[in-house]
């Protein structure tokens, strides 16, 4: 099969998820067919698969932010990404160490900016942080501040 060279670039250039791909050729104006056709051949030639994808983006966002296991879950579904595949990699034992160091650090960030533990709370749990790892911050918050 013959693909856009517009797509293969939008492909090689980083990985991308189905449901991107799609939306860049709907974009280009290309036939349904031609699309689906065009997403076959990438998925079974190995460049399109979502799996993949969602274990390399949580590999990445543990290594490079701070960030909730709900943030990272919903940015796979904005990316197009199924539901079980997200949980698969997104619900872990490792993701759940890492949410509970990451809500440590942007909870001891937030109260040197605002003094004030309940703000921070509500600020943790507006970023999609689980309330046990909101809890878990606020302790080591509270110990800190009684010291």
């Amino acid at each position: 099969m013959i693909i856009d060279d517009k797509i293969m670039n939008y492909v090689l250039y980083k990985m991308r998820t189905v449901q991107e791909v799609r939306q860049k050729c709907n974009r280009l104006k290309l036939e349904e067919g031609y699309i689906n056709d065009a997403i076959d051949y990438l998925i079974e030639a190995g460049y399109l698969n979502d799996d993949n994808y969602a274990k390399k983006y949580v590999e990445n966002v543990m290594r490079l932010k701070n960030s909730s296991r709900n943030e990272i879950k919903i940015d796979l579904l904005r990316k197009g990404v199924d539901e079980d595949i997200i949980d698969k990699y997104a619900y872990t034992e490792q993701t759940l160490e890492f949410e509970e160091e990451s809500c440590n650090v942007l909870a001891l960030k937030k109260y040197r900016i605002v003094p004030d533990i309940l703000k921070v709370k509500k600020f943790l749990l507006s970023k999609g942080y689980s309330y046990e790892a909101v809890s878990k911050a606020i302790d080591n918050l509270q110990s800190l501040e009684d010291n």
